[in-house]
């Protein structure tokens, strides 16, 4: 299977990429750090870099498009780029907050459509929306990430119930912290403590086995939403 994964340069999506092509999935990486996704490419087989920002629709387009005319037919879309700030609202730059929107609300729904034709073609399919705890409920300091992920949980419900009848499943995954790099940002400089010790996140293998539980769903089963966190967090 041809497996879309973004956000594939590093943290979660890089240890996913490397284990759907280990399990001998082709996986398009999709990233804005072209250097970073060849390096995946050279050390893992089965991984084929494509260097795009997803908040760029054009862009977006335009490698959905590669794909299907050099790699062959997409059978999975994995979205799991995320820009992530851990301040108060009032500290958080224009930049930031547009960011953070525009990668993981727009950038998702640009991606997510650019594919869906696809698979729609084909009738069948499997999308899985990385979100987060943060798309269930409210956390201090993060309320723009929080806004975004609450978005994305929104679009996912409402096009899950749109391409069900055409074979095309779509699940999310709402995690707690994993151990990634994004976490690296999280304290910020306004003093807002996250709901859990980020010494003790979700290893980065577990987080993978949650979105490859998704993406082997049978048929006949939809898996709406999967919330995990780890046992020092509550959500």
């Amino acid at each position: 299977m041809i497996t879309v994964v973004t956000g594939a340069s590093s943290g979660l999506g890089e240890a996913l990429a490397r284990r759907l092509a280990a399990r001998g999935d082709t996986v398009v990486a999709i990233a804005r750090s072209r250097e970073r996704l060849e390096a995946l490419a050279r050390a893992q087989p089965g991984i084929v870099p494509i260097a795009a920002d997803i908040a760029d629709r054009a862009a977006v387009e335009t490698a959905v498009a590669r794909v299907e005319a050099e790699v062959g037919p997409i059978g999975a879309l994995v979205n799991n780029a995320a820009v992530f700030a851990m301040q108060p609202l009032q500290d958080q730059q224009p930049a930031e907050i547009e960011a953070q929107i525009a990668t993981n609300l727009l950038g998702t729904i640009w991606i997510t459509r650019a594919v869906v034709p696809h698979l729609l073609r084909r009738r069948s399919g499997r999308i899985v929306m990385v979100a987060s705890v943060a798309g269930i409920r409210g956390i201090p300091g993060q309320s723009v990430y929080c806004a975004s992920k609450h978005g994305m949980l929104g679009f996912a419900d409402a096009l899950a119930q749109e391409l069900l009848p055409h074979g095309v499943l779509v699940s999310s995954l709402c995690p707690g912290a994993i151990d990634t790099p994004l976490w690296s940002h999280a304290p910020g400089d306004g003093g807002v403590p996250y709901p859990g010790d980020l010494g003790q996140a979700l290893p980065l293998g577990e987080a993978c086995a949650l979105v490859e539980f998704l993406l082997d769903r049978p048929p006949g089963t939809v898996c709406k939403r999967l919330i995990a966190f780890p046992t020092n967090e509550w959500h």
